[in-house]
């Protein structure tokens, strides 16, 4: 809660002072020893500081930072690998609450007099059973059920069982003769694991309870455990990686120690994101924050075994020691992965709360006001109605069969009419055609406008990239002149930063820019080469970056211009893509002059301004969830449609497990997308939410155009020559050039690992030296 939030850092502070203590290696291997451990002095400590009270409602003595208060508390238990009945407490408080009858516990367990456990799981299920055999008859209860963590120290139980057919939840005093515990050994012993056995046991039956809300809440607080271990595995990896030397260099100049530590970190940040979204949604009253915390608790599972997995092989045979720290986080990993039902009942879980299994949403409307402001979310609203109107004449099957020419003057009209209402390059200046607005009206008109299948893709690079740059540089004459031009549709311009030596490495273009005068002008002399130019064949302009100073070192010795694709010496080249289309292209550059006014930056200080170039690259394209490709909702629907063995594919657990894959990964990436939007809004320059961004949609999208092909089967292999890449699982398929454009996984996996981890760069025998001498 917002008014928390310096009680909470202050809560921080002290929680990591505290725990810092209790994770000495000698101390949790002590732990590991004996079944049935626990850290009986750290409990009292940190009862006495107030933690199990920090989340607990005023009504019962709490300082009520509800949610928000334990998950920051149970993070900080992930990271330092301690054990502590945190998340039992305000579970089974939460569950108390509901009944008056059992006020007195709720309080004693908010307390922290009472230490309370939840007694979930049963013998021989994989998940936690909705119909459970633990039976519960004129309140009394009997049963056993499965090893379940402080139940070897609790003295209070929340569990489920079956009363009159129906589940309920229930409170058992532990301590009563008609219970037996039994301490069972284990891989993580400290956190006192014991079977539980019910024979006529006195209970509470919490008739407003409901195990619904009692293990969703349970595994988000979980979720925030796991990414604590997560992050520290990771960062105990990074730190071993820039330590340990092999060849006389650290092993974390290996793009494969590299690259690894990159995928924790990204799915580290997915995970986050995920349970984020969860809390603002319960503490908001959302209905989908079931689904959020079941899409937290899978994304959490999988970051934490992958990172405590592969920390333990980053510190190679060391790791596998019983001295070493990687030990304690592996062992952690496995068993919170369990403790609440396996991934795989999870995953059935998130089908159900999200509904996977039923016609899907093009929008979730519950999260489009999630951290955004009034204004924006009117504006939303008023773009969607603009669309609705204006769309009819431009999009769909509109469109179907239009030649190459057609399209884009359809595309051209499109523009115009968006230019006309204020929506084209929203965010530009009103006196160059722009609406004058923000990033983020941008943005979420760009959401919108994706619903449609509109002749957009002409304009992106000129509105959305190009212009912002132009505009910023460009002499007035010009900008007055071309800016409208281009905003409206009329031009179009393209961007020439690729060649045949300098890919991912822009900084090695070797496109010679000479200065010269001719006929009284000064000017520039441009010979070589550009690849990989979309649209050069129908551009007007296009902006280009060029060498021209070979005698320093190669970022500092380019230069940026803007010239006339049709001047005297330039040829384009289409270049057909596997798809069939020709909408890129080889630019060649043969004695072609361009007068220094359209010089765009400071000579030699051209690198700047093509960063700041992908920069707003980076921001164009954050909102499209698909990267150019069909939705994930097409597949499901592709899933509860299509048949396998005579029976809808989405029933089979693999096709399922898919499915939630690309559920998690697009409301973790949302989470970090709103994230990048508050960086954007707050005026400063988003890190690294791009290249995850990219980095997982790349993947998802030949990902689940594969799988959509096998749900057709045969058929699965027609390409419809009318067909577009975000309806058609063929063609978005067969076009991998998302994985590629703007930096392959590789270089944005190198890009996480250097800028973000603090990892060594990759070895570079040009750094330091002359173009001229490379």
């Amino acid at each position: 809660m917002q008014e928390h939030n310096e009680e909470l850092q202050m809560v921080r502070e002290q929680a990591q002072r505290f725990l810092q203590d209790r994770s000495e290696p000698e101390h949790l291997k002590r732990l590991l020893e004996n079944p049935g451990s626990f850290d009986q002095e750290a409990w009292q400590a940190v009862v006495e500081l107030g933690w199990p009270l920090l989340s607990a409602p005023e009504s019962l003595g709490g300082l009520d930072m509800g949610l928000s208060g334990l998950v920051a508390l149970t993070e900080l238990l992930g990271q330092y690998c301690v054990a502590l009945p945190l998340i039992p407490a305000y579970v089974a408080v939460d569950a108390a609450s509901s009944a008056s009858k059992a006020l007195e516990q709720a309080q004693a367990i908010a307390a922290g007099s009472l230490i309370a456990c939840l007694a979930l799981a049963e013998p021989g299920e994989s998940g936690l059973p909705r119909a459970p055999k633990t039976t519960i008859t004129n309140n009394r209860l009997s049963g056993t059920k499965a090893i379940t963590p402080f139940a070897a120290v609790a003295d209070i139980a929340l569990v489920h069982a079956t009363k009159d057919g129906r589940t309920v939840m229930a409170l058992v005093d532990l301590n009563q003769d008609a219970v037996t515990r039994n301490v069972q050994p284990g891989f993580d012993q400290a956190r006192a694991g014991a079977d539980l056995t019910f024979d006529n046991a006195q209970c509470i039956v919490l008739d407003g309870a409901s195990l619904e809300r009692a293990t969703a809440l349970a595994a988000l607080a979980t979720a925030f455990e796991q990414i604590g271990g997560a992050q520290q595995a990771m960062l105990m990896a990074r730190d071993y990686a820039l330590e340990r030397q092999v060849f006389n260099q650290p092993i974390g100049r290996f793009q494969g120690i590299k690259h690894k530590i990159a995928d924790m970190y990204w799915r580290i940040e997915l995970a986050r994101g995920c349970a984020l979204d969860a809390v603002q949604s319960f503490q908001s009253g959302a209905t989908n924050w079931l689904a959020f915390s079941a899409a937290a608790r899978i994304a959490a599972t999988e970051a934490f075994e992958f990172s405590a997995a592969e920390n333990i092989e980053t510190h190679g045979g060391i790791g596998t020691t019983w001295e070493g720290m990687p030990q304690h986080y592996y062992r952690r990993s496995r068993a919170l992965a369990v403790e609440l039902g396996s991934i795989h009942f999870w995953r059935n879980t998130l089908i159900s709360q999200a509904k996977l299994d039923q016609p899907q949403a093009s929008l979730d409307e519950e999260q489009e006001a999630l951290g955004v402001s009034a204004e924006l979310h009117s504006y939303r609203l008023e773009v969607r109605a603009w669309l609705a109107e204006n769309v009819p004449n431009f999009s769909g099957e509109v469109r179907r069969g239009l030649s190459f020419e057609d399209d884009l003057a359809l595309g051209r009209r499109w523009q115009a009419r968006k230019q006309e209402a204020g929506y084209a390059a929203i965010n530009l200046p009103t006196k160059w055609g722009g609406g004058g607005k923000t990033e983020l009206h941008k943005i979420i008109f760009g959401e919108e406008e994706l619903r449609y299948l509109l002749p957009t893709e002409y304009f992106v690079i000129s509105t959305a990239q190009i212009m912002a740059i132009f505009l910023r540089y460009a002499p007035d004459e010009f900008r007055d002149k071309l800016g409208p031009l281009a905003i409206r549709g009329e031009h179009i311009w393209c961007q020439m930063f690729s060649e045949p030596a300098a890919g991912s490495d822009l900084a090695a273009v070797r496109l010679k820019a000479v200065r010269e005068t001719r006929d009284g002008v000064d000017g520039w002399k441009l010979d070589g080469q550009k690849l990989w130019t979309s649209w050069a064949q129908v551009a007007h302009y296009g902006f280009v970056v060029a060498r021209t100073d070979g005698s320093v070192v190669k970022h500092k010795g380019i230069t940026t211009f803007f010239v006339d694709m049709h001047a005297p010496g330039i040829t384009v080249r289409p270049i057909r893509r596997m798809a069939g289309h020709d909408d890129v292209n080889e630019v060649f550059f043969d004695d072609v002059f361009i007068p220094d006014t359209q010089r765009l930056g400071p000579e030699n200080k051209g690198f700047n301004v093509a960063m700041e170039m992908l920069m707003v690259e980076r921001i164009a394209g954050v909102y499209d969830e698909s990267i150019g490709g069909t939705s994930l909702n097409k597949l499901i629907e592709l899933a509860q449609t299509a048949q396998l063995d005579g029976r809808p594919a989405i029933e089979d657990g693999q096709i399922r497990a898919a499915l939630v894959q690309g559920y998690i990964e697009r409301q973790g990436l949302r989470a970090i997308y709103r994230r990048a939007m508050a960086v954007i809004e707050a005026g400063k320059e988003p890190g690294p939410e791009g290249a995850i961004r990219k980095l997982i949609l790349g993947r998802a999208r030949q990902r689940q155009g594969a799988l959509a092909i096998d749900l057709l089967g045969a058929q699965g292999t027609y390409m419809d020559p009318q067909g577009d890449f975000r309806t058609d699982f063929a063609w978005s398929w067969i076009d991998p050039a998302g994985r590629i454009a703007g930096g392959t996984d590789e270089v944005l996996l190198s890009t996480i690992g250097e800028r973000v981890l603090g990892l060594p760069q990759d070895h570079r025998p040009d750094k330091g030296v002359p173009f001229n001498q490379l």
